[in-house]
């Protein structure tokens, strides 16, 4: 039994170690053109802090760990999952980040 424990301990970090190195910077900034990205960090923290925003992307990231599945943007989150949305502020439209967030962009 203490034999196991090791054996899954010792996996654990190998899998672990494995995942901490230095990621490529090949594509960096580039998602394809289907997630919004936040262009300064006034507007990002201003995403975060918003309520309404702050529970979409719950919504998102709940969804993606259901389905096992990235929505291609926002619209096809919504669409997929079904869930309804408040209307945006005037001029601003709803988008993903490429962290998964729910964010506000120019339309």
């Amino acid at each position: 039994m203490k034999k196991n424990i090791i054996v899954v301990l010792g996996a654990c970090l190998i899998v672990a170690g494995a995942s901490c190195g230095k990621k490529s910077d090949a594509g960096a900034g580039t998602n394809g053109g289907t997630m919004a990205t936040q262009g300064n960090a006034a507007e990002a923290k201003a995403s975060y802090d918003d309520p309404v925003l702050a529970q979409l992307t719950r919504d998102v990231k709940r969804w993606i760990v259901m389905t096992k599945k990235v929505p291609a943007n926002f619209e096809d989150f919504v669409a997929k999952a079904k869930v309804t949305v408040p209307p945006p502020p005037a001029g601003k439209k709803y988008a993903l980040s490429a962290e998964m967030r729910v964010i506000l962009v120019n339309q």
